[in-house]
């Protein structure tokens, strides 16, 4: 059964992919100032980060472990196997959560957790907070059109960035506060305005991509092949873009950036988190999880600036929840 309720921070961590990794370096300095974090809730990426935390993994041994990511790691596990509903099934993170994190099971866990998904037929948010550890995690990570859907009983779940990016409010509705948003995601940061500067393309991928096309499993998809040479190509030569910014793709995120935006805004004019932080982390693709070192330099560097005020909602929670 879960241990009695200690004093402590309670953390809403946020959707963003790799950028995520910079819930860490936030992690980091609250343990180096020995600031307790007594629940989290989380969102996708923040879901993940958070399961490792509540699961009782050691700061530095998460550090380690995101750290030890390379591009070839990300890609072991998202490449693509095609189901229906996704570009991957999820089985490798899956296997991937299941060697570090185990069979935990929420309610057993030390801290409080949960994690937030969609219903995919009713569009109804849906909390997780009981049950297999890493089945929740499943859920909350399922980004449309890229992670399946994770089916639950009779119900098909999504990403919980689709309802709910930033879960602060049912953070504190759970666990009561003091309540910390880490907001990594561009549409979460600053608790909701969107950056109107277009991100530039990352200057790594011309060389992730020729080392991709070394390796053997390429071979076996010719047409592929011929496309990323053409692409690294243009990209080494400085060729001009032939085709506008605005593809279909970046369209879509952009789209799906400002309905984020919107539900932050209102959920925070409503129920605003006690602090946010907000690492600066907007260059970081979605998958570049190969770059850990800077997102969780930016989490550190977030969380040393509002220090005063993390020790100062520490020290006033502290007797109150002690008591």
């Amino acid at each position: 059964m879960r241990q009695p309720e200690v004093p402590g921070l309670v953390l809403a961590l946020g959707g963003g992919g790799a950028a995520g990794l910079a819930h860490i370096g936030v992690l980091q300095v609250l343990a180096e100032e020995a600031i307790p974090v007594r629940a989290v809730a989380g969102t996708s990426i923040g879901a993940e980060i958070g399961a490792f935390v509540a699961s009782g993994m050691p700061i530095a041994d998460l550090t380690a472990v995101a750290t030890s990511f390379d591009w070839k790691k990300t890609l072991q596990l998202f490449l693509p196997d095609l189901p229906t509903g996704g570009l991957i099934s999820g089985v490798r993170i899956v296997d991937f959560l299941r060697g570090w994190i185990g069979a935990q099971r929420i309610e057993d866990l030390a801290i409080g957790y949960l994690a937030m998904a969609a219903d995919l037929h009713s569009g109804e948010p849906v909390i997780l907070d009981h049950g297999d550890l890493v089945a929740a995690v499943r859920a909350s990570i399922s980004v449309p059109g890229i992670v399946a859907p994770h089916r639950q009983g009779e119900r098909w779940l999504v990403d919980g960035g689709v309802v709910n990016p930033l879960p602060f409010d049912v953070a504190r509705q759970r666990f009561g506060g003091p309540v910390v948003a880490v907001a990594v995601h561009a549409a979460m940061r600053h608790t909701g305005a969107l950056p109107s500067e277009i991100p530039a393309p990352s200057r790594q991928w011309p060389r992730h991509v020729r080392q991709l096309l070394e390796q053997s499993w390429m071979q076996r998809a010719p047409a592929l092949r011929e496309w990323l040479h053409a692409q690294v190509r243009r990209a080494e030569n400085g060729a001009p873009r032939s085709r506008p910014y605005w593809t279909t793709r970046r369209v879509l995120d952009r789209v799906l950036d400002v309905a984020e935006a919107e539900i932050v805004r209102l959920r925070a004019s409503i129920h605003p988190p006690d602090l946010i932080l907000s690492p600066s982390v907007s260059d970081i693709g979605f998958l570049e999880f190969y770059r850990a070192g800077e997102a969780i330099a930016a989490g550190r560097h977030a969380a040393l600036e509002q220090l005063p005020a993390l020790r100062a909602l520490w020290r006033d929670a502290a007797p109150a929840s002690a008591g």
